[in-house]
Order: structure tokens, then sequence, then C-alpha cells
């Protein structure tokens, strides 16, 4: 059985929720954990939440709890916002700051680089089996828009080597339908 971690963006808000599971129904507890209190829905509606990238390969629970513990915590952004965007920030009406500072898509992306990164380099420094590249395994990344692999790759990270990517499939916008997500799930 494959596991997996699951990154889910709030179709309002595009807030970012990370899970082990495939639907985030299945640890309501996440949302409490990884945003924060004046910022949270105060209930997870299934309809307001779509799979933004899925993590599959992992070829044990440590690795994956590694891979989730790292890429929930939050994020920063791709690049560092210039000096006239800062300005323009702190120039916002606190309604429309609230609204920026809810969208994490970009930085749990550059959240979830990083963590492959750091797992890259922990691997070849201390051997440790956390994803096997000797064996030819490699972690397949499904997106739901896979302009975000460039965008990565243009801020000056890196995918590492043993990282595959594909389309995300889904159905009704919210459905995973790709063959290895279902079975991963038996």
């Amino acid at each position: 059985m494959s596991l997996g971690v699951y990154l889910f963006r709030h179709i309002r808000t595009r807030q970012v929720l990370v899970s082990t599971e495939k639907s985030v129904l299945g640890r309501p507890q996440l949302l409490k954990s990884q945003i924060k209190p004046n910022q949270r829905p105060t209930v997870i509606r299934p309809d307001h939440w779509t799979p933004l990238v899925a993590a599959l390969g992992f070829k044990n629970k440590k690795a994956q709890e590694e891979a989730f513990m790292l890429s929930s915590m939050a994020g920063h952004p791709l690049v560092a916002p210039s000096a006239h965007a800062q300005r323009e920030y702190e120039r916002m009406r606190n309604k429309n700051k609230r609204l920026v500072d809810m969208d994490m898509v970009e930085r749990q992306v550059a959240q979830l680089a990083r963590t492959f990164m750091y797992m890259d380099t922990v691997k070849s420094k201390d051997g440790m089996p956390i994803v096997g590249d000797e064996d030819g395994s490699t972690i397949k990344l499904l997106w739901e828009d896979r302009s975000w692999v460039d965008k990565v790759v243009d801020a000056g990270l890196r995918w590492p080597k043993w990282i595959v990517h594909g389309d995300l499939d889904l159905k009704r916008g919210n459905i995973i339908m790709n063959p290895e997500v279902r079975q991963s799930l038996q």
C-alpha cells in the first residue's frame, strides 16, 4: 500500500490544509492546528475544499509523517515581496489585508518544495531510508495546476530527482479520480 500526503485548497479564501488522508473530513482537527483562529472557517464544508496536490509513494509511515509534519508548517512565499509590494500591503484596509493573509497557496507549495529538498539532503547525508532512491522508487506529485512546478523552479528552488510530476484528475472539482490514489486507499 502506498502512503500519501494531500494538500487541500479552500475555493474562496485559498487557505491550505495538509492531510495524510484523501479527504479533509477525515481529520477535522487539522483546521485548528494549521489555521489561525481568527482566519479559520467555522465549519469544514467538503464542497469548499479542493485538492491542490497529492504526494504519493511513501514507503513507510515514518516518511509520510515527516513529510506531513514539515509541509504543514507555515511556509514563506516563493519570492520575498518587494519594498513596493510591502508598502501597498501596509496601505490596504484591514479587510483586504485579511484576504491577502489567508491566501496560503504559494507559501504552502514553497513549503512542500522545501520539505522534499530537506528530505533529499537528510537522506543523502545520513543514509536514512526516507524514500528509496536506490531501489528506483519515486514520490509522485499529482497537481491540480501544473504551473506551480515551474513557479517553484523559477523562484530558485529545485525538485529532487526522485520526484515525478503528474496531473490530478478531479471529478466535480473535489473528487480525486486518479487510479494511483484509488489503489493507495485499498
